[in-house]
């Protein structure tokens, strides 16, 4: 259900096509919020449908025209619902913990490799969104200083994330070593 208001959050910005969504998502959100293009335009028809968005189609110069989708006030209205509503706690799905559950049995060589690829990953993920706060572009796109600050405060969890994580795997891999 946090599609469809991540979609309408993301048109209320600008009208956009489903193409232009799929970017955004994934220049801004990938980290935190994974979507398909399928997934965009299945919700994209859902909210036409309930009277939440409408679109235009445009002209584009040697392609074929684009919807262009806006908010319609009834879709203002369900994603200012949705933002007044409390958040649910998250519910915690790690891939790599999973795993662990069932390594037990398996060589020890192989629970390292996993640890250490695990680290390769956290490392390129803190780089990742390292450059997204250097880059300008992206808090150039906020309405508002306030609306820029809350982006920059969505890193930070981010940062913050990435080198608990970090530290946790460091420690997991210093105790699996030790006890070979």
């Amino acid at each position: 259900m946090s599609l469809r208001y991540a979609i309408l959050g993301f048109l209320t910005l600008e009208p956009m096509s489903g193409y232009t969504l799929q970017k955004r998502f994934k220049g801004s959100m990938a980290s935190y919020w994974s979507v398909t293009q399928s997934q965009i335009y299945r919700e994209l028809a859902a909210l036409e449908k309930a009277g939440l968005v409408s679109y235009r189609t445009v002209p584009s110069e040697g392609k074929p025209a684009q919807k262009q989708y806006s908010p319609t006030p009834a879709g203002r209205k369900a994603l200012r619902g949705w933002l007044a509503e409390p958040v649910e706690p998250q519910a915690i799905r790690h891939p790599l913990l999973l795993k662990l559950s069932f390594l037990g049995r398996q060589p020890p060589a192989v629970v390292s490799k996993l640890l250490e690829a695990y680290l390769r990953e956290l490392d390129n993920q803190e780089a990742e969104y390292r450059s997204r706060i250097g880059a300008a572009h992206i808090f150039g796109l906020a309405s508002s200083p306030r609306e820029a600050l809350l982006w920059k405060l969505i890193l930070d969890n981010g940062l913050a994330w990435v080198a608990a994580e970090h530290a946790w795997a460091e420690q997991a891999l210093k105790e699996w070593q030790e006890a070979k």
